[in-house]
């Protein structure tokens, strides 16, 4: 993932007036999620983003921080805010799990609350670990120095973690329906149809760049699509891009298309991501897909449960 850093007096103002969530009430040391929005609404980044104190840290799907920060950067004008991009000197280790704050807990991280952080006292590595339950259990960001992660892997797996990699990591994350910016959610999307809005859209701030038609979605009460999960019983993995198919009034017709796919490791062989158009987004509803000319059936799911 990417890590951007948002430094000068004016930085929270500033970013409360082009993201979906309040930022200027946002204490030290905690986080929340939000979207980028252009003034039509439509999703130019998902971040999340941590108030450092003397700085805000914003955290990217990967290959996402060029546009953010070019986007930013045409709004800054007379504002005291400067944009670093961090992610040449910090990466990334994500630990899941229902024991993953007791783990945690061996190497002196305190217990954390949804969207609090730690900045570990002393640590050589300028570790900071957040705390994000992107997948419905706890979850840990933990963001430190390059050179210093092989060390930190390492005392995460001696004090009971288990190795894990970007098949596992991607699994979960669509069984979890969440999404990556540039891959399940584009600029063709409304910020609503992420299906993240209780997490990433305050409806009570003021003015913001594409404010206006939020608002109007949300006094109307839906989207015409929206972020779904597919579960198929096959073992094929449907490429991004994949039509997805539904019987609407005895017509099949296209519905969606595939975003995200991979095999699972839980109830289903195999999970996908794709925005499916209100008449099939119900969960339970059966649509297809084709995979080397073969029909393959799956259900529509708002989560794995």
């Amino acid at each position: 993932r990417e890590q951007v850093e948002l430094k000068g007096a004016d930085r929270q103002k500033f970013l409360h007036n082009f993201c979906t969530n309040d930022i200027k009430n946002l204490p030290v040391d905690q986080g929340c999620e939000a979207f980028v929005t252009n003034v039509q609404s439509r999703i130019l980044g998902y971040i999340t983003v941590f108030n450092q104190g003397d700085s805000l840290w914003l955290d990217l799907a990967p290959g996402q921080s060029a546009a953010l920060t070019e986007h930013l950067d045409r709004y800054i004008i007379m504002e005291d805010v400067e944009q670093v991009v961090r992610s040449p000197e910090f990466g990334c280790l994500y630990l899941t799990g229902p024991e993953a704050g007791h783990i945690l807990s061996k190497l002196d991280i305190a217990a954390l609350a949804v969207n609090q952080q730690q900045r570990v006292a002393d640590s050589e590595a300028e570790l900071t670990v957040r705390r994000v339950d992107w997948f419905g259990q706890p979850g840990y960001l933990c963001c430190l120095l390059h050179e210093k992660i092989v060390a930190f892997w390492q005392q995460l797996i001696e004090a009971g973690a288990k190795p894990a990699g970007q098949e596992a990591f991607e699994a979960l994350r669509i069984e979890s329906c969440f999404p990556l910016s540039g891959i399940d959610l584009t600029d063709d999307n409304l910020a609503q149809e992420a299906g993240r809005s209780s997490q990433a859209i305050s409806f009570k701030k003021g003015c913001y760049l594409g404010q206006e038609p939020i608002a109007r979605i949300d006094a109307l009460g839906h989207v015409n699509q929206e972020l779904r999960i597919i579960a198929f019983e096959g073992d094929g993995v449907p490429a991004p891009g994949t039509p997805v198919m539904a019987t609407i009034k005895d017509n099949q017709k296209e519905v969606g298309k595939i975003t995200s796919a991979a095999k699972s490791y839980g109830k289903y062989p195999v999970v996908a991501l794709a925005i499916i158009r209100k008449e099939a987004y119900e969960p339970g509803t059966k649509v297809e897909v084709v995979m080397e000319e073969q029909a393959v059936e799956g259900t529509v799911l708002c989560s794995m449960e």
